[in-house]
Protein backbone atom coordinates (compact mmCIF):
# COMPACT_ATOMS: atom_id res chain seq x y z
CA UNK A 1 0.00 0.00 0.00
CA UNK A 2 1.34 3.52 -0.88
CA UNK A 3 1.71 6.06 1.59
CA UNK A 4 -1.21 7.93 0.00
CA UNK A 5 -2.91 5.09 0.39
CA UNK A 6 -2.73 4.87 4.62
CA UNK A 7 -6.01 5.71 6.35
CA UNK A 8 -5.62 7.96 9.71
CA UNK A 9 -7.73 7.73 11.85
CA UNK A 10 -8.48 9.43 15.66
CA UNK A 11 -9.80 6.73 17.15
CA UNK A 12 -7.14 4.16 15.63
CA UNK A 13 -4.18 6.29 17.04
CA UNK A 14 -6.28 6.34 20.31
CA UNK A 15 -6.70 2.60 20.36
CA UNK A 16 -2.53 2.16 19.73
CA UNK A 17 -2.05 4.60 22.75
CA UNK A 18 -4.38 2.94 25.35
CA UNK A 19 -2.87 -0.44 24.03
CA UNK A 20 0.74 1.36 24.53
CA UNK A 21 1.66 0.31 20.70
CA UNK A 22 3.81 3.43 21.21
CA UNK A 23 6.24 2.47 18.37
CA UNK A 24 3.59 2.31 16.05
CA UNK A 25 2.24 5.91 16.77
CA UNK A 26 6.10 7.12 16.86
CA UNK A 27 6.24 5.99 13.28
CA UNK A 28 2.97 7.38 12.24
CA UNK A 29 3.40 11.02 13.49
CA UNK A 30 6.91 11.11 12.53
CA UNK A 31 5.60 10.66 8.63
CA UNK A 32 2.62 12.06 8.11
CA UNK A 33 1.71 15.43 9.15
CA UNK A 34 -2.59 13.94 9.58
CA UNK A 35 -0.85 11.99 12.33
CA UNK A 36 0.99 14.07 14.02
CA UNK A 37 -1.96 16.55 14.32
CA UNK A 38 -3.87 13.87 15.66
CA UNK A 39 -1.42 13.23 18.11
CA UNK A 40 -1.89 17.05 19.18
CA UNK A 41 -5.70 16.11 19.81
CA UNK A 42 -4.85 13.25 21.92
CA UNK A 43 -2.89 15.36 24.15
CA UNK A 44 -6.07 16.93 25.53
CA UNK A 45 -8.07 13.39 25.47
CA UNK A 46 -10.30 12.56 28.50
CA UNK A 47 -8.17 9.32 29.57
CA UNK A 48 -4.49 10.22 31.44
CA UNK A 49 -3.01 7.43 29.98
CA UNK A 50 -3.86 8.28 26.47
CA UNK A 51 -2.15 12.07 27.50
CA UNK A 52 0.67 10.39 29.00
CA UNK A 53 1.55 8.02 26.12
CA UNK A 54 0.87 11.25 23.42
CA UNK A 55 3.56 12.46 26.05
CA UNK A 56 5.65 9.79 25.04
CA UNK A 57 5.14 9.92 21.55
CA UNK A 58 6.39 13.50 21.33
CA UNK A 59 9.36 12.42 23.65
CA UNK A 60 10.49 9.71 21.31
CA UNK A 61 10.02 12.25 17.97
CA UNK A 62 12.25 14.79 19.83
CA UNK A 63 14.65 11.92 20.76
CA UNK A 64 14.81 10.62 17.25
CA UNK A 65 15.04 14.40 16.21
CA UNK A 66 12.28 14.08 14.13
CA UNK A 67 10.64 17.49 14.94
CA UNK A 68 11.47 20.34 13.37
CA UNK A 69 11.00 23.78 14.26
CA UNK A 70 7.50 24.27 13.03
CA UNK A 71 6.39 20.94 14.87
CA UNK A 72 8.00 22.22 18.27
CA UNK A 73 6.44 25.39 18.33
CA UNK A 74 2.75 23.85 17.25
CA UNK A 75 3.30 21.87 20.68
CA UNK A 76 5.01 24.14 23.24
CA UNK A 77 1.39 25.38 24.53
CA UNK A 78 0.19 21.51 24.88
CA UNK A 79 3.44 20.96 27.01
CA UNK A 80 3.19 23.95 28.98
CA UNK A 81 -0.78 22.83 29.37
CA UNK A 82 -0.18 19.25 30.37
CA UNK A 83 2.98 20.54 32.92
CA UNK A 84 0.00 21.69 34.83
CA UNK A 85 -2.53 18.87 34.59
CA UNK A 86 -3.90 17.45 37.65
CA UNK A 87 -2.95 13.94 36.98
CA UNK A 88 0.32 13.67 38.79
CA UNK A 89 1.44 11.07 35.96
CA UNK A 90 0.42 13.36 32.89
CA UNK A 91 2.17 16.61 34.13
CA UNK A 92 5.85 14.75 35.14
CA UNK A 93 5.95 13.02 31.61
CA UNK A 94 4.76 16.63 30.37
CA UNK A 95 7.84 18.11 32.26
CA UNK A 96 10.16 15.23 31.02
CA UNK A 97 9.46 16.64 27.54
CA UNK A 98 10.03 19.71 28.49
CA UNK A 99 13.20 19.36 30.05
CA UNK A 100 14.21 16.94 26.91
CA UNK A 101 13.16 19.87 24.30
CA UNK A 102 15.21 22.84 26.48
CA UNK A 103 18.18 20.14 26.19
CA UNK A 104 17.70 19.48 21.87
CA UNK A 105 16.78 23.59 21.28
CA UNK A 106 15.50 24.51 18.88
CA UNK A 107 12.89 26.90 20.98
CA UNK A 108 11.98 30.34 19.89
CA UNK A 109 12.69 33.03 22.44
CA UNK A 110 8.54 33.60 23.00
CA UNK A 111 8.52 29.75 23.78
CA UNK A 112 11.78 30.14 26.24
CA UNK A 113 9.44 32.64 28.44
CA UNK A 114 6.51 30.48 28.19
CA UNK A 115 8.08 27.48 29.17
CA UNK A 116 10.12 29.11 32.26
CA UNK A 117 7.21 30.99 33.54
CA UNK A 118 5.49 27.55 33.69
CA UNK A 119 8.30 25.60 35.29
CA UNK A 120 8.41 28.88 37.72
CA UNK A 121 4.76 28.53 38.84
CA UNK A 122 5.74 23.95 40.18
CA UNK A 123 8.66 25.23 41.55
CA UNK A 124 6.91 28.49 44.15
CA UNK A 125 4.51 25.07 44.55
CA UNK A 126 6.92 23.06 45.87
CA UNK A 127 4.94 19.18 45.12
CA UNK A 128 7.30 17.08 45.36
CA UNK A 129 9.02 15.11 42.07
CA UNK A 130 7.23 17.69 40.02
CA UNK A 131 9.54 20.57 41.80
CA UNK A 132 12.60 18.68 41.20
CA UNK A 133 12.08 17.92 37.65
CA UNK A 134 10.48 21.41 36.91
CA UNK A 135 14.00 22.54 38.46
CA UNK A 136 15.82 20.44 36.08
CA UNK A 137 14.56 22.46 32.85
CA UNK A 138 14.47 25.59 34.94
CA UNK A 139 18.42 25.43 34.71
CA UNK A 140 19.14 24.39 31.36
CA UNK A 141 17.18 27.21 30.36
CA UNK A 142 18.87 29.39 32.30
CA UNK A 143 21.90 28.07 30.57
CA UNK A 144 20.72 28.10 27.61
CA UNK A 145 19.90 31.49 27.20
CA UNK A 146 21.67 34.68 29.85
CA UNK A 147 18.87 37.04 29.51
CA UNK A 148 16.87 34.23 31.26
CA UNK A 149 19.50 33.61 33.64
CA UNK A 150 19.49 37.08 34.74
CA UNK A 151 16.32 37.23 35.18
CA UNK A 152 15.98 33.75 37.83
CA UNK A 153 19.59 33.72 39.74
CA UNK A 154 18.20 36.34 42.11
CA UNK A 155 14.85 35.12 42.22
CA UNK A 156 16.07 31.27 42.99
CA UNK A 157 18.18 32.37 45.84
CA UNK A 158 15.58 34.99 47.14
CA UNK A 159 13.61 31.67 47.38
CA UNK A 160 16.10 30.09 49.10
CA UNK A 161 16.46 32.19 51.77
CA UNK A 162 12.42 32.90 52.06
CA UNK A 163 11.23 29.42 51.99
CA UNK A 164 10.34 27.69 54.79
CA UNK A 165 9.44 24.62 52.55
CA UNK A 166 12.17 21.91 52.38
CA UNK A 167 11.25 21.01 48.71
CA UNK A 168 11.16 24.76 47.09
CA UNK A 169 14.70 24.79 48.68
CA UNK A 170 15.72 21.89 47.44
CA UNK A 171 14.22 22.94 43.81
CA UNK A 172 15.84 26.25 43.52
CA UNK A 173 19.44 24.86 44.80
CA UNK A 174 19.03 22.27 41.69
CA UNK A 175 17.89 24.87 39.38
CA UNK A 176 20.74 27.12 39.84
CA UNK A 177 23.44 24.44 40.11
CA UNK A 178 22.21 23.10 36.78
CA UNK A 179 22.47 26.30 35.41
CA UNK A 180 26.26 26.93 36.52
CA UNK A 181 26.96 23.44 35.34
CA UNK A 182 25.61 24.15 32.03
CA UNK A 183 25.75 27.33 31.27
CA UNK A 184 29.14 28.47 28.74
CA UNK A 185 28.67 32.24 29.91
CA UNK A 186 31.62 33.12 32.85
CA UNK A 187 29.08 36.20 34.19
CA UNK A 188 25.95 33.52 34.84
CA UNK A 189 28.69 30.87 35.99
CA UNK A 190 30.57 33.27 38.45
CA UNK A 191 27.44 34.67 39.81
CA UNK A 192 25.78 31.53 40.84
CA UNK A 193 29.29 30.37 42.73
CA UNK A 194 29.56 33.51 44.26
CA UNK A 195 25.86 34.00 45.62
CA UNK A 196 26.11 29.31 46.48
CA UNK A 197 29.50 30.35 48.40
CA UNK A 198 27.49 32.63 50.68
CA UNK A 199 24.61 30.15 52.01
CA UNK A 200 27.91 27.98 53.05
CA UNK A 201 27.07 30.16 56.40
CA UNK A 202 23.27 29.62 56.27
CA UNK A 203 21.99 28.84 59.62
CA UNK A 204 20.14 25.70 58.31
CA UNK A 205 22.27 22.72 58.18
CA UNK A 206 20.43 21.38 54.80
CA UNK A 207 21.03 24.33 53.08
CA UNK A 208 25.03 24.33 54.11
CA UNK A 209 24.97 20.66 52.93
CA UNK A 210 23.40 21.43 49.85
CA UNK A 211 25.56 24.57 49.15
CA UNK A 212 28.59 22.45 49.30
CA UNK A 213 27.37 19.67 47.23
CA UNK A 214 26.07 22.45 44.63
CA UNK A 215 29.88 24.09 44.95
CA UNK A 216 31.32 20.69 44.10
CA UNK A 217 29.88 20.11 41.03
CA UNK A 218 30.84 23.59 39.74
CA UNK A 219 34.11 23.08 40.27
CA UNK A 220 33.60 20.29 37.84
CA UNK A 221 34.43 22.84 35.46
CA UNK A 222 37.45 24.91 37.18
CA UNK A 223 38.20 26.69 34.16
CA UNK A 224 34.78 29.03 35.08
CA UNK A 225 35.98 30.06 38.25
CA UNK A 226 37.46 33.25 38.99
CA UNK A 227 40.97 33.81 41.24
CA UNK A 228 38.22 36.24 43.67
CA UNK A 229 35.63 33.50 44.01
CA UNK A 230 37.91 30.64 44.75
CA UNK A 231 39.54 32.98 47.28
CA UNK A 232 36.33 33.78 48.99
CA UNK A 233 35.14 30.07 49.09
CA UNK A 234 38.00 28.72 50.61
CA UNK A 235 37.69 31.20 53.65
CA UNK A 236 34.12 30.65 53.97
CA UNK A 237 34.48 26.52 53.74
CA UNK A 238 37.40 26.78 56.10
CA UNK A 239 35.25 28.21 58.38
CA UNK A 240 33.09 25.05 58.59
CA UNK A 241 35.65 22.40 58.48
CA UNK A 242 35.30 21.92 61.90
CA UNK A 243 31.81 20.93 61.75
CA UNK A 244 30.97 17.23 62.94
CA UNK A 245 28.38 17.14 60.16
CA UNK A 246 29.78 19.34 57.35
CA UNK A 247 33.81 18.59 58.12
CA UNK A 248 34.30 15.45 55.20
CA UNK A 249 32.38 17.80 52.55
CA UNK A 250 34.17 20.66 53.78
CA UNK A 251 37.51 19.16 53.65
CA UNK A 252 37.35 17.42 50.21
CA UNK A 253 36.04 20.90 48.69
CA UNK A 254 39.28 23.06 50.38
CA UNK A 255 41.44 20.36 48.41
CA UNK A 256 39.85 20.79 44.91
CA UNK A 257 40.03 24.44 45.29
CA UNK A 258 43.56 24.38 46.13
CA UNK A 259 44.06 22.61 42.70
CA UNK A 260 42.53 24.75 40.74
CA UNK A 261 42.87 28.71 39.07
CA UNK A 262 46.27 27.61 38.01
CA UNK A 263 47.80 25.86 40.81
CA UNK A 264 47.80 22.74 39.99
CA UNK A 265 51.25 21.76 38.89
CA UNK A 266 52.17 23.07 42.53
CA UNK A 267 49.50 21.38 44.50
CA UNK A 268 49.24 17.94 43.38
CA UNK A 269 51.41 15.05 43.48
CA UNK A 270 53.09 12.78 40.94
CA UNK A 271 50.02 10.48 40.82
CA UNK A 272 47.36 13.13 40.70
CA UNK A 273 49.25 14.16 38.07
CA UNK A 274 49.18 11.70 36.40
CA UNK A 275 45.73 10.85 36.78
CA UNK A 276 44.46 14.29 35.28
CA UNK A 277 46.18 13.67 32.51
CA UNK A 278 44.88 9.94 31.92
CA UNK A 279 41.36 11.71 32.21
CA UNK A 280 41.84 14.36 29.46
CA UNK A 281 43.02 10.91 27.40
CA UNK A 282 39.67 8.88 27.56
CA UNK A 283 35.94 9.87 26.32
CA UNK A 284 32.93 7.32 26.60
CA UNK A 285 34.12 4.89 23.76
CA UNK A 286 36.78 3.81 26.68
CA UNK A 287 34.26 3.09 28.97
CA UNK A 288 34.02 -0.55 28.87
CA UNK A 289 38.03 -0.56 28.40
CA UNK A 290 38.66 1.31 31.81
CA UNK A 291 36.44 -0.99 33.84
CA UNK A 292 38.16 -4.06 32.74
CA UNK A 293 41.59 -2.82 33.39
CA UNK A 294 40.06 -1.63 37.21
CA UNK A 295 40.28 1.85 36.65
CA UNK A 296 37.05 2.37 38.02
CA UNK A 297 38.26 5.96 39.53
CA UNK A 298 38.64 7.46 36.18
CA UNK A 299 35.66 6.03 34.84
CA UNK A 300 34.13 8.22 37.95
CA UNK A 301 35.80 11.51 36.89
CA UNK A 302 34.78 10.98 33.42
CA UNK A 303 31.52 10.06 34.59
CA UNK A 304 31.54 13.88 36.12
CA UNK A 305 32.09 15.72 33.44
CA UNK A 306 30.84 14.20 30.44
CA UNK A 307 26.87 13.32 30.66
CA UNK A 308 26.96 10.39 28.43
CA UNK A 309 29.39 8.25 30.49
CA UNK A 310 27.06 8.99 33.05
CA UNK A 311 24.08 7.35 30.96
CA UNK A 312 26.50 5.01 30.35
CA UNK A 313 27.32 4.02 34.22
CA UNK A 314 23.64 4.34 34.95
CA UNK A 315 22.43 1.56 32.00
CA UNK A 316 25.55 -0.87 33.41
CA UNK A 317 23.44 -0.76 36.73
CA UNK A 318 20.81 -3.31 34.60
CA UNK A 319 23.84 -5.20 32.98
CA UNK A 320 23.62 -9.17 32.70
CA UNK A 321 27.39 -9.50 33.81
CA UNK A 322 27.41 -9.18 37.56
CA UNK A 323 31.01 -7.61 37.75
CA UNK A 324 29.89 -4.55 35.49
CA UNK A 325 26.86 -3.96 37.60
CA UNK A 326 29.02 -3.55 40.90
CA UNK A 327 31.57 -1.43 39.05
CA UNK A 328 28.51 0.82 37.97
CA UNK A 329 27.73 0.66 41.54
CA UNK A 330 30.49 1.94 42.80
CA UNK A 331 31.26 4.50 39.87
CA UNK A 332 27.42 5.58 40.98
CA UNK A 333 28.32 5.99 44.63
CA UNK A 334 31.30 8.29 43.66
CA UNK A 335 29.74 10.88 41.51
CA UNK A 336 25.96 10.75 42.99
CA UNK A 337 25.96 14.05 43.91
CA UNK A 338 26.61 14.96 40.25
CA UNK A 339 23.14 13.67 39.20
CA UNK A 340 20.66 15.18 37.81
CA UNK A 341 17.03 15.09 38.87
CA UNK A 342 15.89 12.93 35.99
CA UNK A 343 19.15 10.78 36.67
CA UNK A 344 18.20 10.15 40.65
CA UNK A 345 15.03 9.07 39.72
CA UNK A 346 16.04 6.96 37.10
CA UNK A 347 18.16 4.66 39.22
CA UNK A 348 16.15 4.83 42.22
CA UNK A 349 14.20 1.05 41.56
CA UNK A 350 18.02 -0.61 40.90
CA UNK A 351 19.74 0.90 43.86
CA UNK A 352 16.48 -0.38 46.07
CA UNK A 353 17.30 -3.86 44.37
CA UNK A 354 20.64 -3.54 45.31
CA UNK A 355 19.66 -3.08 49.21
CA UNK A 356 18.44 -6.23 49.03
CA UNK A 357 21.45 -8.27 47.86
CA UNK A 358 23.68 -10.90 50.05
CA UNK A 359 26.65 -8.76 49.73
CA UNK A 360 27.01 -6.52 52.36
CA UNK A 361 29.22 -4.09 50.11
CA UNK A 362 26.44 -3.77 47.84
CA UNK A 363 23.83 -3.46 50.13
CA UNK A 364 25.97 -0.81 52.46
CA UNK A 365 27.28 1.27 49.61
CA UNK A 366 23.35 1.55 47.70
CA UNK A 367 22.33 2.55 51.18
CA UNK A 368 24.96 5.45 50.92
CA UNK A 369 24.10 6.30 47.69
CA UNK A 370 19.94 6.54 48.69
CA UNK A 371 20.92 8.43 51.21
CA UNK A 372 22.87 10.95 49.15
CA UNK A 373 20.34 10.99 46.71
CA UNK A 374 17.31 11.87 49.55
CA UNK A 375 19.71 14.96 50.56
CA UNK A 376 19.64 16.24 47.18
CA UNK A 377 16.14 15.64 46.28
CA UNK A 378 13.38 15.35 49.33
CA UNK A 379 10.74 14.66 46.44
CA UNK A 380 12.14 10.86 47.06
CA UNK A 381 10.42 10.71 50.26
CA UNK A 382 7.84 8.83 49.24
CA UNK A 383 10.04 5.32 47.33
CA UNK A 384 12.21 5.70 50.24
CA UNK A 385 8.68 4.92 52.58
CA UNK A 386 7.36 2.31 50.13
CA UNK A 387 11.10 0.84 50.11
CA UNK A 388 11.54 0.86 53.78
CA UNK A 389 7.87 -0.45 54.40
CA UNK A 390 8.62 -3.37 52.26
CA UNK A 391 11.76 -4.74 53.34
CA UNK A 392 10.62 -3.81 57.08
CA UNK A 393 7.85 -6.45 56.59
CA UNK A 394 10.47 -9.30 55.22
CA UNK A 395 11.50 -12.21 56.79
CA UNK A 396 14.97 -12.45 54.63
CA UNK A 397 17.72 -11.35 56.42
CA UNK A 398 19.32 -9.29 53.53
CA UNK A 399 16.25 -7.33 53.81
CA UNK A 400 16.37 -6.33 56.76
CA UNK A 401 20.06 -5.85 56.98
CA UNK A 402 19.48 -3.53 53.60
CA UNK A 403 16.72 -1.40 55.54
CA UNK A 404 18.61 -1.11 58.52
CA UNK A 405 21.42 0.31 56.60
CA UNK A 406 19.73 2.43 54.58
CA UNK A 407 18.33 3.56 57.84
CA UNK A 408 21.81 4.35 59.29
CA UNK A 409 22.93 6.38 56.50
CA UNK A 410 19.82 8.30 56.22
CA UNK A 411 20.44 9.14 60.30
CA UNK A 412 23.79 10.70 59.58
CA UNK A 413 22.24 12.99 57.02
CA UNK A 414 19.31 13.54 58.85
CA UNK A 415 20.02 13.80 62.66
CA UNK A 416 16.63 15.37 63.92
CA UNK A 417 14.92 14.39 66.86
CA UNK A 418 11.57 13.41 64.64
CA UNK A 419 13.96 11.15 62.78
CA UNK A 420 15.23 9.66 65.94
CA UNK A 421 12.09 9.11 67.27
CA UNK A 422 11.57 7.14 63.82
CA UNK A 423 14.62 4.77 63.77
CA UNK A 424 13.47 4.19 67.74
CA UNK A 425 9.72 3.14 66.67
CA UNK A 426 11.49 1.02 63.52
CA UNK A 427 13.32 -1.04 66.31
CA UNK A 428 11.42 -1.46 68.82
CA UNK A 429 9.41 -3.60 66.46
CA UNK A 430 12.48 -5.41 64.63
CA UNK A 431 13.94 -6.38 67.78
CA UNK A 432 9.87 -7.52 69.27
CA UNK A 433 9.32 -9.49 66.15
CA UNK A 434 11.54 -12.90 66.33
CA UNK A 435 12.06 -13.36 62.42
CA UNK A 436 13.99 -10.20 62.57
CA UNK A 437 15.15 -9.78 66.33
CA UNK A 438 19.01 -11.94 65.94
CA UNK A 439 19.40 -9.82 62.21
CA UNK A 440 18.29 -6.67 64.12
CA UNK A 441 20.77 -7.34 67.33
CA UNK A 442 23.77 -8.51 65.07
CA UNK A 443 23.38 -5.27 62.97
CA UNK A 444 23.08 -2.85 66.44
CA UNK A 445 26.39 -4.71 68.13
CA UNK A 446 28.45 -3.97 64.53
CA UNK A 447 27.08 -0.44 64.42
CA UNK A 448 27.17 0.14 67.68
CA UNK A 449 29.27 3.14 67.75
CA UNK A 450 26.77 5.25 66.15
CA UNK A 451 24.34 4.71 69.17
CA UNK A 452 26.61 7.82 70.61
CA UNK A 453 24.56 9.77 67.97
CA UNK A 454 21.50 9.52 69.80
CA UNK A 455 19.56 11.87 72.49
CA UNK A 456 19.06 10.34 75.96
CA UNK A 457 14.99 9.57 75.71
CA UNK A 458 15.88 7.61 72.87
CA UNK A 459 18.44 5.76 74.29
CA UNK A 460 16.09 5.36 77.38
CA UNK A 461 13.94 3.94 75.03
CA UNK A 462 15.71 1.60 73.58
CA UNK A 463 17.51 0.52 76.48
CA UNK A 464 13.49 -0.38 77.98
CA UNK A 465 13.05 -2.75 74.41
CA UNK A 466 16.27 -4.51 75.06
CA UNK A 467 15.19 -5.25 78.99
CA UNK A 468 12.23 -6.54 77.61
CA UNK A 469 12.98 -8.94 75.32
CA UNK A 470 16.16 -9.84 77.65
CA UNK A 471 15.48 -13.61 78.28
CA UNK A 472 13.42 -14.59 75.56
CA UNK A 473 13.70 -17.54 73.33
CA UNK A 474 15.69 -19.71 75.83
CA UNK A 475 17.97 -17.01 76.51
CA UNK A 476 20.20 -17.27 73.54
CA UNK A 477 20.84 -13.50 72.65
CA UNK A 478 20.86 -12.87 76.26
CA UNK A 479 25.04 -11.92 76.04
CA UNK A 480 24.29 -9.70 72.89
CA UNK A 481 21.59 -7.77 74.45
CA UNK A 482 23.04 -7.50 78.36
CA UNK A 483 26.59 -5.32 76.03
CA UNK A 484 24.17 -3.41 74.55
CA UNK A 485 22.17 -2.72 77.68
CA UNK A 486 25.54 -1.88 79.21
CA UNK A 487 26.78 0.42 76.36
CA UNK A 488 23.58 2.42 76.58
CA UNK A 489 23.41 2.69 79.99
CA UNK A 490 27.00 4.05 80.09
CA UNK A 491 25.58 6.75 77.30
CA UNK A 492 22.60 7.36 78.91
CA UNK A 493 24.42 8.33 82.08
CA UNK A 494 26.91 10.43 80.11
CA UNK A 495 24.20 11.97 78.27
CA UNK A 496 22.46 12.27 81.92
CA UNK A 497 25.08 14.79 82.93
CA UNK A 498 24.95 16.83 79.88
CA UNK A 499 21.73 17.35 80.77
CA UNK A 500 21.99 18.53 83.93
CA UNK A 501 25.46 21.00 83.38
CA UNK A 502 23.35 22.49 80.78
Amino acid sequence: MGREEIILDKDGIRRDLMAWNIKEVVNLAGTYDKAFQILLDLLHDKNPMVRTNALQVIKELLKANSLNPERISLVVDDLVELARDKNERVSLKALEVLNLLLETGGISEEDYDKITDALVEIIKRGAPILSEYASEGLGKAGAKVVRIAKKLIGWLFSLIRSSEDRQVQSAAITALTEMAYRTEDSKVFNEIFDKMVDLVDHVDPYIQERALLSIDRMLSRPEMLTKRNKIKAVKKISKIKNSVRLASKASLLLEKLEKVSGEEEETLTPEEVKKKLEISEYGPEDVEKLLDAGKTDIVAELAKIDPIVMSMIIDMLNSDDPTRRMDALWVLSKTASQLTPTDAYSVLPVLGEFLKSRNPWARSTAAETLAEIYSLYPGTAQFFTSLLDVLLKSNREPDIEGALELIQALQKRMPTPEFQMAIVNILEGLLRRKESRATTLRFMAREAQSLIDLDYETLVRLENVLKEIYGEEGGKYDNIIASLIDLIDDLIRMKGGETESD
